[in-house]
């Protein structure tokens, strides 16, 4: 299982591969600025789910939960 910094800078790794110039934070709303778009979504939570160690129901998703790293680690941080 990872550490949320661990975890944390998986995120990042996989957010600089889709931002081009755009100067990314741990809080830059990510979908708000289209960084990512729903076409992302599907590999950002399998990457979640591989990083936390246990899967997320996709039943259970909120607005506001992938608004950035922070709101991710936040709602899908590693399980105690």
């Amino acid at each position: 299982m990872r550490s949320d910094t661990e975890i944390r800078a998986e995120l990042r790794m996989f957010v600089r591969r889709y931002a081009g110039d755009v100067a990314i934070t741990d809080e830059t709303p990510l979908f708000t600025l289209r960084v990512l778009r729903s076409v992302h979504l599907p590999e950002l939570i399998i990457l979640l789910e591989r990083l936390r160690g246990a899967p997320i129901d996709v039943e259970q998703l909120r607005m506001g939960d992938f608004d950035g790293i922070d709101a991710m680690l936040a709602r899908f941080g590693r399980q105690p």
